[in-house]
């Protein structure tokens, strides 16, 4: 059924490329909070730096210090108080200036509260009081040019259809002919119709709108092109199918939701999402990261991951000498591992077994114990993982992380199976970017997977490790990791 799957769509970005177009509307809400707090500590230290030059003169009857200190109340309070959740939804509507009132409400609160923070504390003064309108006035200048910025640049979005969300529908029949419709007649400029996916026969059916493929042709489609939505169609006494479905689909980092039979029915609060900023539908799987979570991942990878390539670079210069010394061939060995979203990658690392010349050193054999094709050397930098040390420019290219499930080779065998045949999660472990370490090697699962119980193992770890991240368990896997690779290990 491959063949039928055809249909044209945007080429795949990098993760931040999709998250910054695929919730801009959010990230613009998120960013406000801290752009009016940043803009409103500028327009405030330009005033002291006019005042300390002579250019902005106070009587000496004012208090430049409670002026100040005013100003800095001010700057920290309205994060709070303007903060508008619904922003970036409203900025990013046809008449995208729906956020205008109801920016004007906040503002007016805001103002209200800084006047009286500031009677309460001083002695009137007419041109304390004056000073105190002006800043007022800054800040309302500021703080509405940056929404105005955003507000312009979302529409810009939109309009170049970079905010179009890209859904796949699965199931066949009414309901999802239902959705198909709406979506085709009420939504054009906000959602692109991807096509209809079933493993079923639909014969019988005779839906008004064939699929054009089925479950393994639509995970082929989201890991070579642009997929926002899965929505879930089935009919009622389907429910036995859904965890089997959204099972198999979890393998992409795309968020899996369940379509009502009813388009205008309300789910429970907690559960939903909104579809083209109107249809409710509930989630069944999320991405495993989102927003911010991608960004602080991807920066801290960056920035760690290049701080090590600085400081170990004499290192690694010294690594590669030492094993072209020791046996001939190169010093670093290139193999292709499973990548996020089931995509493939070249990894690196030194070099511990005698060369063979194989296309990307592309062998499926894992390292056995005593193994005789590893060098003396090898030996020493597998026991102590400082082979792994080239990885760090896999995660400079984007392709890993610091920290996350380890990648695989591809095509790899425990006990003559495939990690897929031996259990279906598997592919789950590929929702995220491999790592260099993880939670799987600092909990003893390190090494080769002789059997399908070390395999299970280290895949289950692998699951609990991207159910529960956070920016804290990326640190203390990290400060285990060099407590592990100072003890004797697995590793071979």
């Amino acid at each position: 059924m491959n063949s039928r799957v055809t249909t044209a769509g945007p080429a795949p970005a990098t993760p931040v490329q999709r998250l910054l177009e695929r919730d801009a509307t959010t990230l613009s809400s998120d960013l406000l909070p801290l752009l009016d707090f940043v803009g409103l500590m500028l327009a405030l230290a330009l005033g002291l730096v006019m005042q300390s030059m002579g250019w902005l003169s106070l009587p000496h009857t004012a208090n430049p210090g409670a002026l100040t200190q005013l100003g800095l109340s001010a700057a920290v309070l309205a994060p709070f108080i303007l903060y508008d959740k619904q922003f970036g939804a409203l900025a990013g509507m046809k008449h995208g200036f729906s956020w205008v009132g109801r920016f004007a409400i906040r503002f007016a609160l805001f103002a209200v509260l800084v006047l009286v923070l500031w009677d309460f504390g001083q002695p009137l003064d007419n041109f304390a009081n004056q000073t105190v309108m002006g800043g007022l006035a800054v800040a309302l200048l500021v703080s509405g040019s940056l929404r105005l910025a955003l507000s312009r640049y979302i529409r810009h979005l939109r309009r170049c259809g970079r905010l179009t969300q890209h859904v796949a529908v699965v199931g066949a029949g009414p309901v999802g002919d239902r959705l198909v419709q709406v979506l085709l007649r009420n939504h054009t400029d906000t959602v692109q119709f991807v096509g209809i996916f079933d493993d079923r026969d639909t014969g019988r059916s005779a839906p008004s709108i064939k699929p054009i493929g089925n479950l393994d042709d639509l995970i082929e489609l989201g890991q070579r092109q642009r997929v926002d939505w899965i929505l879930l169609t089935l009919p009622v006494g389907a429910e036995p199918r859904l965890s089997a479905i959204t099972q198999r689909l979890s393998i992409l980092q795309v968020p899996i939701a369940l379509c009502p039979q009813d388009l205008d029915l309300d789910l429970p609060l907690g559960s939903t999402a909104l579809l083209a900023d109107q249809h409710p539908m509930s989630v069944l799987a999320d991405r495993p990261l989102r927003r911010w979570d991608v960004m602080l991942k991807g920066g801290v990878d960056l920035v760690i991951g290049g701080l090590l390539t600085l400081i170990l670079l004499p290192l690694l210069l010294l690594i590669a000498a030492v094993v072209k010394f020791d046996s001939p061939g190169p010093a670093l060995f290139r193999q292709r591992r499973h990548a996020v979203n089931g995509q493939e990658f070249d990894i690196f690392k030194f070099r511990t077994m005698r060369w063979v010349a194989t296309p990307h050193g592309n062998t499926l054999e894992q390292t056995a114990r005593h193994d005789k094709r590893v060098t003396s050397v090898g030996r020493f930098l597998r026991a102590t993982s400082l082979d792994e040390l080239p990885q760090l420019f896999n995660v400079l290219r984007g392709e890993m992380s610091l920290v996350g499930p380890r990648p695989h080779a591809v095509n790899m065998r425990t006990e003559d199976r495939l990690g897929s045949e031996i259990t279906e999660t598997y592919a789950h472990r590929h929702r995220v970017k491999p790592g260099i370490t993880g939670w799987a090697q600092i909990n003893g699962a390190r090494g080769a997977t002789d059997t399908t119980s070390q395999l299970k193992r280290r895949v289950e770890l692998d699951l609990q490790y991207i159910d529960n991240w956070s920016f804290l368990l990326d640190l203390r896997i990290l400060v285990r990791t060099f407590k592990e690779v100072v003890r004797s290990t697995d590793a071979y």
